[in-house]
């Protein structure tokens, strides 16, 4: 996750390097390669800045990638692609049907529906010639011609001909792999052919130990993890970068590619096992099933061995940690030094990855709010612990979670800090306004009102309700309950923008359908009377997706039935059964 920085926004600026406040930074995260500030801003566009603030790249772009190897970042703008150097010139100009990310110091584009490269400073060195291309690694390139694929060096010499069904390679290896009539085999990069062509698929995998280019996120391996993993004769096998067999019985049933961590999950004669890349079962091949902790089946930390009920519970060195009646799974953090699992007994806590305790196991629910705090369940009650288990708050909550990063916590109809000492009571009930977590919608006595932080009232406790937040509702605005009669207030302020003074109240988008005294007409939001207030029924039709439907209404009037405008002007008269075909069922 990038942080924002403590910048300074105190400097005067020329108006060729204007200043930027906090206020008009959308994104921003510091570009590794420049160590300038990468920014959106609120205006839309893209630029950077220097650690002082001054603006280095104007913000009128419409993208800006961050900066790459070469002191270039790939640039887009009304439609145009281009790359800029850091001082803000074009380096490479428009004028490409399509422009991609360099690879080795040289930019795939597309010019006539053919594609060549360009070196860093704009000049071709591989003519536009080509399909298809990939990227360069290890000093070969992925290139297609008459649907047949192949591969190129830096200088554009074929290595491998340009004569096969599909080609591909990955990011760290020299070997790569070809296929010829829905077979694979491998090739070195001067094009030597390794292998027959036997192989039913060949997998690749990821390693987040070795540092991405600026381009991508992660690289690609068939063997730097260990061996790589092919499928012949619907039997999974090892190799060797000799593409001989990694190591003794390397044929399984099914497998996984060997992960960041050098860990395979394997299966044989319905049994699943880990191993290791000499062929080691570092957790014996008898479970019933194994999966990962991760979705990242490449980095996953932990996994699940299932024998019988029991997950056992293994860390990435393949120590056993734990067991459970449940597998346990990720909770979407990118590093995970410890886990949190119901143990046999049905009680929660928590182990670092050597399978430390670090939180015993004596709650009925246990939840991580951040690095340092958990929420816990202990005898029916809720209470907050550190990450060490030592109680911060006692456990005596019917209803407590975090409120917001200031340390506060609503607890029952309350608000405390960490140290349980009472910032706001009161009242029956408290919930945080849904876009600012220090105002609060309350009752008591049966009846709502808003208060913040402090106790003011920022909206009288006479309601008998006051929305919060609701899906396709009006965004600047919550709905209001008096007397069994509806109205709108603004959001933030409270101010009464419709009073409740309808008896029906329908809201379309920025729009009120509304009747009061038995007459049904339209306002907007803000209490605009749109259509007057003559009709028995005034209702929006069902088909809103259709842009006419939009600004039409239905209505009635006695036993007639029109459709108009929403200003109300009579369009034509309708029967009752187009009416009812237009308005029912609505969700409203």
């Amino acid at each position: 996750m990038y942080k924002y920085l403590p910048l300074i926004f105190l400097l005067s600026c020329t108006p060729d390097n204007p200043k930027i406040t906090r206020q008009d930074i959308d994104y921003i995260e510091k570009d590794k390669n420049t160590g300038l500030f990468r920014i959106h801003h609120k205006n839309g566009k893209w630029g950077f800045v220097d650690k002082d603030t001054m603006t280095t790249i104007p913000f009128i772009y419409d993208f800006i990638n961050p900066f790459d190897e070469n002191g270039l970042a790939y640039t887009k703008d009304k439609g145009k692609e281009f790359y800029i150097n850091r001082e803000g010139r074009v380096a490479i100009p428009a004028g490409y049907d399509e422009v991609g990310l360099f690879s080795e110091g040289k930019l795939s584009v597309k010019k006539n529906n053919k594609y060549g490269f360009l070196d860093t400073k704009g000049n071709e060195i591989i003519p536009m010639m080509y399909d298809e291309v990939g990227f360069f690694s290890q000093g070969l390139c992925r290139v297609s011609q008459n649907e047949k694929y192949g591969f190129i060096d830096p200088k554009g010499k074929v290595v491998i001909p340009i004569i096969y069904d599909a080609v591909d390679n990955s990011h760290t290896d020299s070997i790569v792999i070809v296929s010829k009539n829905k077979k694979w085999a491998f090739f070195d990069s001067k094009g030597k052919q390794l292998s027959e062509f036997i192989y039913d698929k060949v997998f690749s995998g990821y390693n987040l130990n070795i540092p991405p280019p600026s381009d991508i996120s992660e690289v690609t391996t068939y063997f730097k993890n260990g061996a790589v993993l092919v499928v012949k004769n619907k039997k999974y096998e090892f190799l060797n970068e000799k593409i001989k067999p990694a190591f003794q019985g390397n044929i399984f049933d099914l497998a996984s590619v060997f992960d960041t961590y050098k860990n395979a999950i394997v299966k044989k004669n319905n049994k699943y096992g880990i191993i290791k890349p000499d062929g080691t079962a570092k957790v014996p091949v008898e479970y019933d099933w194994i999966g990962y902790f991760d979705t990242n089946h490449n980095s996953s930390e932990y996994y699940n061995a299932k024998k019988g009920k029991v997950f056992h519970i293994y860390n990435r060195n393949l120590k056993k940690i734990g067991e459970s009646y449940e597998k346990v799974s990720n909770d979407f953090s990118v590093s995970t030094p410890a886990i949190i699992f119901k143990n046999l007994k049905g009680k929660y806590g928590m182990v670092n990855s050597d399978g430390f305790i670090l939180i015993p196991f004596e709650y009925q629910e246990l939840d991580k709010l951040n690095k340092d705090l958990f929420l816990g369940k202990k005898n029916g009650k809720l209470g907050i612990i550190d990450k060490n288990g030592k109680q911060k708050i006692p456990f005596e909550y019917k209803n407590l979670y975090d409120l917001n990063e200031e340390g506060l916590f609503v607890a029952d109809a309350k608000i405390i800090d960490i140290n349980n000492k009472t910032i706001l009571s009161g009242y029956e009930s408290l919930i945080p306004v849904h876009y600012n977590d220090h105002q609060f919608i309350v009752s008591k006595n049966k009846k709502y009102g808003v208060v913040d932080l402090k106790s003011k009232i920022l909206l009288p406790l006479e309601y008998d309700e006051i929305s919060n937040w609701v899906e396709y509702g009006p965004h600047e605005r919550h709905f209001i309950v008096k007397n069994g009669k509806y109205g709108l207030v603004e959001y933030g302020t409270f101010k009464v923008v419709i009073p409740p003074v309808y008896e029906k109240f329908r809201q379309r988008e920025r729009l009120i359908f509304a009747s009061r005294e038995n007459k049904a007409g339209i306002l907007d939001i803000d209490n605009k009377e749109i259509c007057p207030f003559i009709f028995d029924e005034v209702k929006p039709s069902i088909f809103l997706r259709d842009t006419d439907q939009k600004n039409r209404a239905y209505a009635k009037k006695g036993n007639q039935f029109y459709e108009i405008t929403l200003a109300g002007k009579i369009i034509k008269e309708i029967s009752r059964k187009v009416y009812k075909e237009n308005t029912e069922h609505q969700n409203i």
